[in-house]
């Protein structure tokens, strides 16, 4: 017997047709698996008793117990707390926790971004990406107007460094409570148009008009004009579960360099994972111990002094191959959902 409990991004988005199918083949395979057991499966998305959508109590409606609860992480975090977890598990004396997902702590880990890049980014040819006039030493692309985001665009400000870069930050959205909102900030943006982009579902005009940009490297004549590729993470403390969404995988697909704006744990995952990182081309700089705010500004700093043509081309085979293990590595990702217990 299984039951399931959970909401997803709308049908009719680039995420919600994939969630909906993952959701459902979850279902299916425990269903298979688990058949002689009670079993709870919760789709993570939008889920807690902090969210107006029914779910929660969905959750805490049934009157029978649970021989095991799957969680199921397709896309953002999970924002269930430790202490409302306990209250299913003690209500419904479940003996199992299957983590099933964007867990980096579960064996049954996989990565959904990495199957959207695959099958929704267009494939670019290697000559619309490459670098061919280093004019900005740095892209960092920011939508919503987390802490993180508004803290590093300030420190960029102060250093100067803004002048250097293509750089985003999204502004206000009157639908939803952001965690920046009673700070004061200058929302940037470039020329261009949303409608030209792959988003998840939200408003066009959401964030002071920054594009909801999820499967396409932006304006190709600003791709090929940056050296360094930033990754702004959603999730950005360390402490923090790992979260690796689609801003990491643009720059394995647009063939550059990266750092990550974010948790630093995030490059030892990718090694681990058979990609390669760059941080040796500024080892005097330990982007993987010192703060990402701090690795942000002193990695833009040294690679003004660098010429930035020569050290791409020592880069490129490096580059090339980081694009090829990305679809290998994709496909791995979509077998992993489709055969979640295979042996």
């Amino acid at each position: 017997m299984v039951k399931r409990v959970g909401t997803t991004f709308p049908k009719n988005s680039e995420y919600g047709k994939y969630e909906i199918h993952i959701f459902n083949s979850l279902v299916k395979q425990v269903e298979n698996k688990f058949k002689d057991k009670s079993n709870l499966v919760i789709n993570t998305t939008w889920f807690g008793p902090q969210f107006d959508n029914i779910q929660w109590q969905k959750a805490l409606s049934f009157t029978n117990n649970f021989d095991n609860l799957f969680l199921l992480s397709v896309i953002d975090p999970l924002y269930l707390q430790n202490e409302d977890l306990d209250i299913l598990l003690e209500k419904y004396k479940v003996k199992n926790v299957y983590k099933i997902g964007m867990f980096e702590d579960s064996i049954y880990e996989w990565n959904f971004h990495a199957l959207i890049g695959n099958n929704v980014m267009p494939k670019y040819s290697e000559q619309e990406v490459l670098l061919q006039d280093p004019k900005y030493v740095y892209m960092l692309y920011q939508r919503k107007p987390r802490y993180h985001r508004i803290e590093i665009t300030e420190i960029l400000r102060q250093r100067n460094l803004l002048q250097n870069g293509i750089v985003t930050l999204g502004g206000p959205d009157p639908e939803t409570k952001w965690e920046g909102h009673h700070k004061d900030w200058e929302v940037l943006k470039i020329e261009d148009y949303p409608e030209n982009y792959l988003g998840a579902g939200d408003a066009k005009d959401a964030f002071g008009g920054v594009p909801d940009d999820l499967a396409t490297v932006g304006r190709l004549d600003l791709w090929r004009s940056h050296f360094l590729n930033i990754s702004s993470e959603t999730v950005f403390d360390e402490w923090d579960p790992l979260l690796v969404t689609e801003k990491m995988w643009k720059p394995m697909i647009g063939f550059r360099p990266f750092l990550v704006h974010g948790n630093p744990r995030t490059y030892k995952w990718l090694r681990d994972r058979g990609f390669r990182t760059f941080n040796k081309y500024w080892k005097h700089i330990d982007a993987e111990t010192l703060g990402a705010h701090d690795t942000v500004w002193q990695v833009i700093e040294f690679l003004k002094t660098q010429d930035l043509s020569k050290m791409y081309i020592d880069m490129l085979p490096d580059l090339r191959y980081n694009k090829e293990r990305f679809y290998e590595f994709s496909l791995e990702q979509e077998y992993k959902m489709e055969n979640i217990f295979a042996d």
